[in-house]
């Protein structure tokens, strides 16, 4: 992966070689965790082959127990443990940086209680299937990062209504 400066925003077209890291990825994953791992998932823009994504890996994994993942072994492969997220003790982050600081790859784990894990699978098929929605989505980022370059989090934020929208279409589909 390219990677991305801490806090910077950069978006790239979208490469093939993105698929290979995350089933390098995965495989090791599979390895380390093995029986507790129930799915594993790339999300985020790098697995929508239509749209330009910031070059940072972003690998979701269901799991039977959070309390149950070896968070040492991860370490070991070099990746920093940034402990659960948003408050939530059904999801942890890992995060692989390469030289300068650069954010290579952030694997989202979720406890198979956390419906969250589903909502980045959906969105990343949902744009999949989408042209249009893909496209719309693209030109909000690329709009972003043009205004945001040095504060991914203001990027972020400026994302979320879009993200928020996508998912409500899909909780409406899912009745149906």
């Amino acid at each position: 992966m390219e990677g991305v400066k801490r806090n910077q925003v950069c978006l790239m077209p979208h490469q093939r070689a993105w698929d290979e890291e995350f089933e390098r990825v995965r495989k090791q994953i599979l390895e380390i965790w093995g029986e507790n791992v129930l799915d594993i998932q790339h999300v985020g823009s790098t697995a929508i082959p239509s749209i330009w994504a910031k070059p940072i890996l972003d690998v979701a994994v269901r799991l039977c127990s959070i309390d149950r993942m070896n968070k040492d072994k991860l370490e070991e492969l070099g990746y920093d443990y940034r402990g659960p997220q948003h408050g939530k003790e059904t999801y942890h982050l890992f995060v692989l940086r390469g030289a300068g600081e650069l954010s290579l790859h952030h694997i989202h784990c979720y406890d198979k209680s956390d419906g969250e894990f589903f909502q980045l699978v959906g969105f990343r098929d949902y744009l999949c299937t989408h042209e249009e929605k893909a496209a719309e989505y693209e030109k909000l980022k690329r709009s972003l990062a043009a205004q945001y370059p040095l504060d991914r989090v203001a990027y972020t934020e400026g994302k979320k209504d879009f993200i928020q929208g996508i998912y409500e279409i899909l909780e409406k589909n899912e009745g149906v």
